[in-house]
C-alpha cells in the first residue's frame, strides 16, 4: 500500500491522527472515495487485514492499494464463470455491469456510499428486476490451502515455487477457516460488503457464490471449471433495521474524517505502517 509520492506534502501529524493541510483538502476533495462494501467493514472495525486509519488514507488519496497481480488476474478469469454456474443453479440472469462504462460505481446518486456489486438479477428485457425476491449476486474465491506471502516494500506478495505455482503454507486451512461446525460461515466484513448494496438497492435478499480454488487455478485460471471444485451458494437476508445503525455509524465517520481532512487516531500498528511507509517513500 505505497504512500503516493505526489500527495505526500498535503498531511501533517498532529495528536496522533493525519490532519490534510487546507489547500490539499480544499483542491483534491472533489476526488475523495465513498465508502464502498469492502471498506465498509473495515471503517467498522470488522476487517482483520486493514484499519479505519489504512482505509481513511486510501479514500483521501495519500496511498494506492495494491491487489498482488496473481490474485486479481485469478478473479477476472474465474468469476465470470462462477456466475454463470449461479444462473444454471438459480435459473436467475444477473447483470454485470462494465465497471468503466458506470464510472466504477453503480450507486452514483448517493453522495457517500457506492461500490459495485457482482451481480444484480435482471429480467427478460435486461432491466435490474428485484421482484419476486431475487437476490443480488456477491462472488468470493478462496485457497483451499493458506499461501506464502512476502511483504516488499510494504506489500504482500504471493511466493511462487520454480513451476509458478504458489508456496502451500498450511494444506486446507484457508478453506477450513469458512467453516463452523462443518456449516459455512461467512466472514463478518463480506456480510458487510453485501448488506451495504442491499441497503442502496433498498432490497433484503442477496446470495454468495464462494469458490474454492486449488494452486494450479492461480497459474491457469483460465482452465478452470466448476465442475471439478466446490462452489457453495449461500443464501443471506438481513433487514433493513438491522444495516441502518451501522449506515449512521458511518455516515458520521465520513463527515468527521473525509469531509473534515482529519483521520480516525492511529493505532500503534498503523503508526508503524506510516513511518515505513515513509521512509520507503524517501528511498
Amino acid at each position: 500500500m505505497p504512500l503516493i509520492s505526489k500527495n505526500f506534502p498535503g498531511f501533517q501529524v498532529e495528536n496522533n491522527r493525519v490532519v490534510l493541510k487546507q489547500d490539499y483538502l480544499k483542491n483534491s476533495k472533489w476526488s475523495f472515495k465513498k465508502i464502498t462494501g469492502t471498506r465498509l467493514g473495515a471503517i467498522l472495525g470488522k476487517n482483520k487485514y486493514t484499519s479505519p486509519f489504512k482505509v481513511w488514507m486510501g479514500m483521501v488519496n495519500l496511498y494506492k492499494d495494491v491487489i498482488d497481480p496473481t490474485l486479481a488476474q485469478t478473479g477476472n478469469l474465474i468469476e465470470p464463470k462462477i456466475r454463470d454456474y449461479v444462473t444454471k443453479q438459480l435459473g436467475i440472469t444477473f447483470k454485470v455491469h462494465n465497471p468503466a462504462e458506470i464510472r466504477w460505481d453503480a450507486f452514483s446518486e448517493n453522495k457517500i456510499f457506492g461500490g459495485i456489486p457482482d451481480g444484480e438479477p435482471m429480467n427478460d428485457l435486461k432491466v435490474i428486476d428485484y421482484s419476486n425476491n431475487k437476490p443480488m449476486l456477491e462472488i468470493k474465491t478462496s485457497s483451499i490451502d493458506s499461501f506464502v506471502y512476502k511483504r516488499e516494500r510494504n506489500e504482500l506478495k504471493m511466493q511462487k515455487d520454480a513451476n509458478g505455482l504458489p508456496l502451500i503454507k498450511e494444506k486446507g486451512s484457508k478453506k477450513s477457516s469458512w467453516f463452523n461446525n462443518d456449516k459455512i460461515s461467512i466472514p463478518t466484513e463480506y456480510c458487510l460488503q453485501l448488506a451495504l448494496y442491499l441497503y442502496l438497492r433498498n432490497v433484503n435478499h442477496g446470495v454468495f457464490a464462494v469458490a474454492f480454488l486449488e494452486p494450479e487455478d492461480y497459474l491457469h485460471p483460465e482452465l478452470f471449471t466448476v465442475t471439478n471444485r466446490e462452489i457453495r451458494i449461500v443464501d443471506f437476508n438481513i433487514k433493513r433495521e438491522q444495516i441502518v445503525p451501522l449506515i449512521e455509524y458511518a455516515e458520521k465517520w465520513y463527515n468527521d474524517h473525509i469531509v473534515k481532512g482529519i483521520s480516525p487516531i492511529m493505532t500503534e500498528d498503523d503508526q508503524r505502517w506510516l513511518k515505513t511507509e515513509t521512509y520507503l517513500l524517501g528511498n
